[in-house]
């Protein structure tokens, strides 16, 4: 009997000390959170379109912070989700059929850089220009920057706009000089 309580006794002793990895025991509250992987910041990246291309400000809502960034051509357009909200609907009203397409992603780091095409028909107001009822479609580039949490912060975008407005059938007129 001496003999099982003598070989328990060295199994808890092996247990306790041979399992022990020497690795202090950290709190919850100082684990480090993941930042999130490629495949996640593609995957907000698309639906960061699909809600421009469905007019969807819930989808927009989920994918960005409220105090988002958009410069849009060099310009400061948004400075939270509201002014975003906005821009679309000023989009949607002159192209109800508006639709964004990405042609490649790629990520770098907390970023993606998105080629994408957008078309659309004119048929309502553009800001004070009538609707034309043409065809036209521009290509740009967004370099959209990402949290920790995987929600978009801010967007950078360049795209021709006088391309898409010649589409839609309007021109330049020289300046007037005296």
């Amino acid at each position: 009997m001496r003999k099982q309580y003598f070989y328990l006794f060295v199994i808890l002793i092996l247990l306790t000390f041979g399992c022990k990895d020497g690795k202090p025991i950290q709190p919850q509250t100082d684990l480090t959170i993941a930042s999130p992987t490629a495949s996640t910041l593609k995957k907000a990246t698309k639906n960061y379109l699909s809600a421009w291309s469905d007019n969807d400000t819930i989808l927009h809502q989920l994918v960005t912070i409220k105090n988002l960034v958009r410069n849009v051509n060099g310009e400061i357009i948004s400075v939270n989700q509201n002014e975003l909200f906005k821009t679309m609907q000023f989009w949607h009203r002159a192209m109800p059929d508006f639709k964004m397409v990405e042609k490649e992603i790629n990520v770098v780091g907390n970023r993606t850089y998105v080629n994408w095409t957008g078309t659309g028909t004119n048929t309502g107001m553009f800001g004070k220009v009538p609707p034309s009822g043409k065809k036209g479609h521009t290509e740009g580039i967004s370099i959209l920057t990402f949290d920790d949490t995987g929600h978009i912060v801010h967007e950078a975008v360049c795209f021709d706009l006088l391309g898409l407005m010649e589409e839609w059938g309007y021109t330049i007129s020289p300046p007037v000089m005296k």
